[in-house]
């Protein structure tokens, strides 16, 4: 998983006030993969430990829980989240997916990226730590974005932006590391995961205001410094003209959908790891 190199205390807090829509699709993710009652689960890429909270309640106080986030500001919000909650079973560490040396051979049940596969930047290192920690006959999850499918909020913005020749920098996306159907169902296979199950889901995203779209945009933008050296009164022009589009887009449609990839595989029983 990448360094968040552009990550800060205000886009971590963001962050965690601006992720009702992944929750909600990771909810789901972990309905597929069957987590139940003292589960051991490793949360990779946690960000703010929301999906931590779902998941702690449903394993209970005998399940153990490891949260892993490259992030320090989203690993300090997930600590603080089960601050004074009596449990030695939950941990968060500062981590990436390539890398789980803190997290021994064949020890957690249940493995999961929750929107967090495509900020990976060696996808196949990254899948055979997984399956060293998934213990035999356990499964990995993740939500993830299809490549093949456009981002519907900045098709909207992207061309507004056009007019007044700005264009986003690379910042960010440069970081992005999307797959398709196939290409993820490689991937698994190549790690040693069998039952792979990958199902492409329309998600609409839809957003109670104008503005509360802005502010989305705005905050992913955000380490793009987006709009902040623009004269005033160009950006009022620019955030008018999204405006406008946003009202038509959302009339036109149930919202802004894009299509995410839902995936379980399991690690066959009986695998033994060999130690090197």
């Amino acid at each position: 998983m990448s360094a968040i190199d552009w990550d800060s205390p205000e886009s971590a807090a963001r962050y965690d006030e601006d992720s009702d829509h992944q929750y909600g699709k990771c909810r789901t993710l972990i309905e597929m993969m069957g987590i139940t009652t003292a589960d051991s689960v490793l949360d990779i890429g946690c960000g703010t430990g929301r999906q931590a909270t779902n998941v702690a309640g449903i394993i209970g106080p005998s399940g153990r829980l490891t949260g892993i986030d490259p992030s320090s500001y989203r690993i300090e919000l997930a600590r603080e989240k089960f601050r004074g909650i009596p449990s030695g079973n939950i941990r968060f560490l500062v981590g990436q997916a390539e890398d789980l040396h803190t997290i021994p051979d064949s020890s957690v049940d249940h493995a999961y990226l929750c929107s967090s596969f495509h900020w990976v930047d060696d996808k196949k290192q990254a899948l055979r730590e997984i399956y060293r920690v998934v213990r035999p006959g356990g499964t990995v999850g993740m939500t993830t974005p299809d490549k093949n499918s456009p981002n519907m909020m900045w098709t909207l913005v992207d061309p507004v932006l056009a007019k007044y020749h700005i264009t986003r920098s690379e910042g960010r996306r440069s970081s992005i590391r999307r797959v398709t159907e196939q290409e993820l169902r490689v991937l698994l296979t190549e790690a040693g995961f069998t039952i792979i199950t990958i199902e492409p889901r329309t998600i609409p995203r839809v957003y109670g205001s104008p503005e509360e779209f802005l502010r989305h945009v705005e905050a992913r933008a955000e380490p793009d410094s987006l709009l902040k050296e623009v004269p005033d009164d160009i950006r009022a022009r620019i955030r008018r003209e999204i405006t406008e589009e946003f009202r038509r887009r959302q009339l036109a449609s149930s919202g802004f959908a894009s299509v995410t990839l839902f995936a379980v595989a399991g690690k066959p029983a009986g695998i033994k790891i060999q130690q090197g």
